[in-house]
C-alpha cells in the first residue's frame, strides 16, 4: 500500500491518466466500526460488514484495504484502512460526504438487525434530511489516535524504515560475503602451502630412495667378489687341513686374527690351533666381519648422500615458507583494507539512516510530549470522551 501511494505519479503515467491536480497529501483513509457490548458477531460477519461499509462509500472496486478485527475491548470492533490511490489507475478516491454516507449506512445496519443503539444518529440524519446542518460530535480519543497512527506520515515513516532496514540488510550481506571470502582465501593459501610442502618432502624421499638403490647397485660387484673370495678361502682351508701339522701351522698363521675376534679366549685359541672346526669358525668370524665392514661402508656412503639431499630439501622448504609468510602478510593487508572499507560503508550507512529517520523521530517525540501534556490536563475527562464514542456501529462515534 505504501508503495502504491508513493508511486501514484508513475501509476497514472502507466495508465495514461493526466498528471494534473494537487499532490495527494493524505492517501490513507482510516475509520472503525464498533458493535454494542451486548452484540456478539463472528469474524465472517465483521468482515462482510466492513466490506459493505466500503461499498457504501464507493471504495470497493479494486482499492487496497486492510481490515483488522479486534476483541480486546468489551465491544467487538474492526479497524479499516483504505489506500485512496487506485493500484491500476493511480487516481485518488474522493472522500466527499463520506462521514454522512457512513452515518446513513450505520443507521440502516441497526434497523436491518432489529435494534437501534444510537438514537442520536437517527435524529441527526432526520434533521440533515430536512436541510439542517448538523455537525459530528468530537471524535473519540481512541479513534483519533488510531487514525493518526494510520495516517500518511506514519505510513511514510514505516516505508522509509523498511527501506532503511533493507539497505542495512544488503550491507550486512556484503559484510558476510567478505567474511566468508576471507576465510576461504586463508584456507586456500594454507592448503596450497601444505600441498607444496608435501610435494617437496615426497620428492626428497623419492630422491633418497633412488640414491640408496643406486649406491646398493654400485656395490653389487664388490659383494659378488667378496662372496667369491670367501668361498675360495673356505675351500682352500678345507684342503690344507688334512693333517695335524698342517692344521697347527695354519692355526699359528691365524693366531693373531683368532685372538682379536675371540677377545683372547684361551680355550677358543687352543681349539682353533688343533681343530679344523675351530679354524673354520675363525674363518667364518673373519668373513662375517668383512661383510659387516662392507655393509657399514655402504650405509655410510648412503647416509652422506641422503644428508646432502636433506640439505637441499630444507633449503627448498625454507624458501617455500618465506614465500608463504610473504603471501600471508600481503593477504592480511588486502583483507584489512577491505574491512576498513566496510567499516566506512557502515559509518556512511548509519549517518544516512539517521538523516532519513530524523524528521519522523522528532515528530514522534513532539507527539509524545504533546500527548503527555494533554493527558495531564484532561485527567478523567479523557476516559469519558473515549467511552462516549463506543456505541453502535459506525466511525467510533454516534452522530
Amino acid at each position: 500500500m505504501a508503495h502504491t501511494a508513493l508511486n501514484q505519479a508513475a501509476l497514472k503515467a502507466a495508465a495514461g491518466e493526466k498528471a494534473t491536480g494537487r499532490k495527494l497529501a493524505k492517501p490513507v483513509y482510516a475509520y472503525s466500526l464498533a458493535w454494542h457490548p451486548e452484540q456478539r458477531v463472528d469474524k465472517d460477519h465483521m468482515l462482510s460488514t466492513a466490506l459493505d461499509s466500503l461499498k457504501a462509500q464507493g471504495l470497493d472496486e479494486g482499492y487496497q484495504a486492510i481490515i483488522l478485527a479486534h476483541s480486546d475491548e468489551p465491544h467487538q470492533h474492526v479497524h479499516v484502512l483504505v489506500n485512496r490511490v487506485h493500484p491500476e489507475t493511480g487516481k485518488a478516491a474522493t472522500l466527499s460526504n463520506n462521514t454522512l454516507k457512513l452515518s446513513k449506512w450505520a443507521e440502516a445496519y441497526e434497523k436491518q438487525h432489529g435494534k437501534i443503539y444510537c438514537g442520536k444518529r437517527v435524529e441527526n440524519n432526520r434533521r440533515r434530511g430536512q436541510g439542517e446542518f448538523v455537525t459530528e460530535p468530537r471524535k473519540p480519543r481512541a479513534a483519533y489516535e488510531f487514525e493518526r497512527a494510520a495516517g500518511n506520515d506514519s505510513i511514510s515513516a514505516e516505508f522509509i524504515k523498511a527501506n532503511e532496514t533493507q539497505k542495512d540488510a544488503q550491507l550486512y550481506e556484503i559484510g558476510r560475503t567478505i567474511k566468508e571470502s576471507h576465510a576461504r582465501q586463508w584456507e586456500d593459501l594454507k592448503r596450497v602451502y601444505a600441498g607444496s610442502r608435501k610435494k617437496i618432502t615426497d620428492h626428497g624421499q623419492t630422491l633418497k630412495t633412488a640414491k640408496a638403490a643406486q649406491i646398493k647397485d654400485g656395490y653389487r660387484e664388490r659383494w659378488t667378489m667378496l662372496a667369491q673370495t670367501q668361498r675360495a678361502e673356505r675351500r682352500d682351508l678345507w684342503r690344507r687341513e688334512d693333517g695335524f701339522l698342517s692344521r697347527l701351522f695354519h692355526g699359528l698363521s691365524l693366531l693373531k686374527e683368532i685372538r682379536e675376534n675371540h677377545e683372547g679366549n684361551a680355550f677358543m685359541i687352543a681349539l682353533a690351533l688343533i681343530s679344523r672346526r675351530g679354524h673354520m669358525a675363525a674363518l667364518a668370524t673373519r668373513h662375517e666381519a668383512e661383510r659387516r665392514d662392507l655393509t657399514r661402508e655402504i650405509r655410510d656412503v648412503t647416509n652422506r648422500e641422503q644428508i646432502q639431499i636433506d640439505k637441499g630439501m630444507r633449503g627448498d622448504l625454507d624458501r617455500l615458507r618465506g614465500q608463504f609468510l610473504d603471501q600471508c602478510a600481503s593477504l592480511r593487508t588486502t583483507q584489512d583494507k577491505e574491512h576498513g572499507e566496510q567499516r566506512q560503508r557502515w559509518k556512511a550507512r548509519n549517518a544516512e539512516r539517521k538523516e532519513a529517520l530524523a524528521p519522523y523521530r522528532s515528530r514522534r517525540q513532539r507527539d509524545r510530549t504533546r500527548s503527555q501534556d494533554a493527558g495531564r490536563s484532561r485527567g478523567r475527562d479523557r476516559h469519558t470522551v473515549q467511552s462516549a464514542g463506543r456505541r453502535g456501529p459506525g466511525m467510533g462515534s454516534c452522530g
